[in-house]
């Protein structure tokens, strides 16, 4: 039932394919921190001399195998260094939150050469406490990009075995396409070995595909760059500043209010919303 509803909703709101603003998605390797993360992990020889996407799922899996997933996350700095630092190989009691697991993954991805993004995936209803982070990176031997999920070491390919982006994803689900996940897909050390697992964690991006925002530059610690906007993908008509409005209304409702939530409150009151169309989202990098 929730199934058809999510999917409903991907049908009913599709995304705009061309919007006249000035988006410049830049995927920055360039950063002296990334050459320290080289040097500090074996990235590199864990990536291989394959093609990107070889290089992409196994750096995928080395991150998802050796990082617990953990919803609270502590006060660490967002960046690959100071998360790898402290949670590599240390356990579920210093597990980290999707958004830091799609930081690691993006900046070693970054770091090796491939152009890579994180992108906050976003469902519809603002009384909904949950979303996701993934990351997208850049295949070109297939001249497109393949979304990878280090919370559930996982990627997704249709009928006939193509990987697929985040908006084809969304694409598929509104048209309740079959959608596969990889075989060593697992949460923490979960393996989703049923039918019925799948077909819940379906349902889960289904709900999550809505809207999805991500940083115009994507770098090492992007998140603490000046300027660096937060760029949105969302349905025409749809008003994602409300829904984030309403959401933290609702999270008051839920859970009381305190300072910190009316800070949270005060500061997305301010916030501006930049939007792209799905031509800006998944342009070819440069």
């Amino acid at each position: 039932m929730s199934y058809d509803i999510y999917t409903g909703l991907l049908k009913s709101f599709p995304l705009p394919i061309e919007l006249n603003m000035k988006i410049n998605f830049i995927h920055d390797n360039s950063h002296p921190k990334l050459n320290l993360l080289i040097n500090n992990y074996p990235i590199e020889d864990i990536a291989g001399s394959g093609d990107d996407f070889s290089k992409a799922k196994k750096l995928l899996h080395w991150v998802s195998e050796n990082i617990y997933h953990n919803g609270e996350s502590g006060p660490i700095a967002k960046n690959s260094l100071s998360l790898l630092e402290y949670s590599f190989n240390k356990g579920i009691e210093k597990g980290i939150n999707c958004v830091c697991l799609s930081i690691v993954l993006t900046e070693c991805l970054l770091a090796i050469g491939l152009p890579a993004k994180k992108v906050f995936i976003m469902p519809c209803s603002p009384y909904d406490g949950d979303n996701h982070c993934v990351t997208q990176v850049y295949i070109r031997e297939i001249n497109n990009w393949v979304i990878l999920d280090p919370t559930f070491n996982a990627y997704f390919n249709n009928e006939q075995g193509d990987y697929l982006s985040l908006l084809e994803l969304r694409a598929h689900l509104a048209n309740q396409e079959p959608i596969y996940f990889n075989d060593e897909a697992k949460y923490n050390d979960e393996i989703w070995g049923t039918a019925e697992s799948a077909e819940q964690n379906i349902e889960y991006f289904a709900k999550n595909l809505f809207f999805f925002q991500s940083s115009e530059i994507s770098t090492f610690d992007a998140g603490n760059m000046p300027n660096n906007r937060i760029i949105t993908l969302s349905p025409q008509g749809y008003d994602p500043k409300q829904r984030r409005l309403n959401n933290i209304v609702y999270r008051i409702k839920k859970s009381g209010d305190c300072q910190e939530m009316q800070t949270w409150k005060d500061n997305a009151e301010k916030e501006e919303y930049c939007y792209c169309s799905i031509l800006d989202f998944e342009k070819k990098p440069h």
